[in-house]
């Protein structure tokens, strides 16, 4: 169609067609589109305008609508092959449609696709604005729907020269097959060779070279300190003097984290009482060679340093670069004014989203180690001298600190308590509890045996009811706008029990789930989660001051603090805000 229509068009104005230029002709002629795939496209563009968990910026809409046009593009393709198949066999006769046919058809694909696209992008701008007033995050200006179209386009022209050259390459293998074997086996043949090697240049050459390289860019950043990061002048932080551990080896992320925190002043200040100076222990990761070595070290630092004699311990394991959240060491700090041992080691140079995807055995070992070996030590002191034993992690580093568990009966008996945020939905005892739960309880925010033991809390735009009967508490913090706790491969293909189910408060009525399409926008947002206010997405602030008085309420702190705390905190967040705030 677009050859005949830029022939009339280019004959009325006695101008030379494009396809009278060999080369861009060539090119065009090569390029052009399945009536079927493009089908496909138009819906799976449309699909991934419609709501989602988390407002966006331009670049990453059109990506995520580039991708899955190109999804539909090709399972579009597929279907129209599975249908000329069949009407070979059926009707024939259908297959060659008359000129005329033919050109109605394309017509009216392309005015269908342009009003639907129309439509959905005016959509988009709705639920956008919609989505940013439930969420305080401010209107970013005219939207750059122009930009979403153009950048998206170029994405899926991209991914069809690819799967053009893909094709071209079978074909040729099919005429060399074809010589000696019946023209059946040639296809199947050439179709299998281009396939596996497609495969393996990705497994077995790209990928794992992409990996590489990520892990020497990252490991360069990981040597550089942030502007302000200076070596802690405190005995009891990792770096500083006496410490086993030099402030260079403890990583970018491990030098954020032993120099920040509050000082004894700002405690003291605070609750009005002398404060001591929290203990930080941290290990990075180019300090020993395993991660039962760094283990070994990080208990050796801790004791060092004081951490078995405080009130209370907490273990953590950290995300893909070492990182620990800022806004619950400084929570738990100020909750017992300084008598508080936190302890970390680093396990990657790579950021949580790639280890997320990439190594995710890498900080199920690293969390093992460290909670086996903390705990070892803490059991070697008597009943009466051992501090509150919690385990902590967020994201990528509750998964991890999960490893060291069989079950929560294994867990209760181990530790004081246990706090995760963000869980992703590959948590093993989240996976367990969500299945275990009490009928008629959301997947979102399950109730498990009435919540005497174990606590789901959406934050605090949710109804809170943290208070524990007694034995260790457990408390999930998720909100529901947090796509890390929502991602999963299954999204591909199967419809989530939170769709159905009664959406959280800063989430879209309207959200809904589309095969393929879902899995690229909560993806998307989980590059986006940190970014938008506190107490939204993966953005967990104050809240962890409610989190940690449920798990392990220190016995002297006033009740009267408590929201004077949690602006602190949620204050000490919005600084680190990103491009939404």
């Amino acid at each position: 169609m677009t050859q005949l229509l830029d022939r009339a068009a280019s004959a009325r104005r006695g101008l030379p067609s494009v396809h009278q230029i060999p080369v861009l002709g060539r090119f065009l002629t090569w390029l052009s589109p399945d009536y079927g795939g493009l089908v496909g496209a138009a819906c799976f563009f449309c699909w991934s305008l419609t709501p989602t968990l988390l407002p966006r910026t331009w670049i990453y809409q059109a990506m995520v609508s580039g991708l899955t046009a190109t999804i539909g593009y090709a399972l579009g393709v597929l279907l129209a092959w599975v249908v000329r198949l069949v009407l070979r066999r059926v009707r024939p006769d259908l297959l060659t449609p008359a000129r005329r046919t033919r050109l109605i058809a394309w017509w009216g694909l392309g005015v269908a696709a342009a009003v639907a696209v129309t439509w959905y992008l005016a959509d988009n701008a709705a639920w956008q604005t919609e989505l940013r007033a439930l969420m305080d995050v401010e209107s970013p200006g005219p939207n750059h729907y122009l930009l979403i179209l153009l950048v998206a386009g170029a994405i899926f022209v991209v991914f069809l020269a690819l799967a053009r050259l893909l094709r071209g390459a079978s074909r040729r293998l099919r005429r060399f097959f074809a010589r000696w074997v019946p023209p059946q086996v040639a296809l199947v043949a050439s179709v299998l060779v281009v396939g596996g090697i497609a495969f393996w240049s990705w497994t077995g050459l790209l990928y794992p070279t992409l990996l590489g390289v990520a892990n020497d860019a990252f490991a360069a950043v990981n040597m550089e300190t942030e502007a302000g990061n200076n070596a802690p002048g405190s005995a009891t932080h990792s770096g500083g003097p006496g410490s086993l551990v030099t402030w260079d080896s403890l990583g970018r992320k491990g030098r954020e984290f032993v120099s920040s925190g509050p000082t004894v002043d700002e405690l003291t200040q605070f609750s009005g009482v002398p404060a001591l100076d929290p203990v930080r222990a941290y290990v990075g990761m180019d300090s020993a060679e395993t991660p039962a070595g760094l283990a070994s070290l990080a208990v050796r630092e801790l004791e060092r340093a004081g951490g078995f004699d405080r009130d209370v311990l907490v273990v953590v394991t950290t995300t893909g670069t070492g990182w620990v959240d800022g806004a619950a060491a400084d929570a738990l700090e100020y909750l017992y004014n300084g008598d508080s041992a936190i302890v970390a080691l680093q396990y990657s140079y790579l950021p949580s989203w790639i280890s997320f995807v990439a190594d995710q055995e890498q900080v199920r070992l690293a969390g093992q180690a460290l909670f086996e070996a903390v705990h070892e030590a803490w059991l070697e002191r008597p009943p009466s001298q051992r501090p509150k034993l919690i385990v902590y992690g967020e994201s990528l580093g509750a998964l991890g600190s999960a490893a060291a568990f069989d079950s929560l009966d294994d867990l209760r008996s181990k530790v004081d308590g246990a706090l995760w945020v963000g869980a992703p939905s590959r948590h093993s005892l989240r996976r367990e509890l969500t299945g275990q739960r009490d009928p008629g309880s959301p997947a979102r925010l399950p109730v498990v045996d009435g919540g005497q033991e174990v606590k789901f809390w959406g934050g605090w735009q949710e109804p809170l009811d943290l208070e524990f009967d007694g034995g260790p508490p457990v408390v999930f913090l998720q909100h529901a706008s947090d796509p890390v706790t929502l991602w999963s491969w299954d999204l591909m293909f199967e419809r989530p029990e939170f769709i159905d189910e009664e959406h959280g408060p800063d989430v879209l009525p309207t959200l809904d789930w589309y095969p393929f399409v879902t899995f690229w926008q909560v993806t998307a947002d989980m590059a986006l989660s940190a970014t938008v206010p506190a107490g939204h997405g993966h953005n967990y602030g104050g809240e962890l001051v409610d989190a940690w008085l449920a798990v392990a309420p220190p016995d002297d702190w006033p009740g009267g603090r408590t929201e004077e705390l949690r602006d602190m905190v949620h204050s000490f967040q919005d600084q680190k805000t990103g491009p939404f705030g």
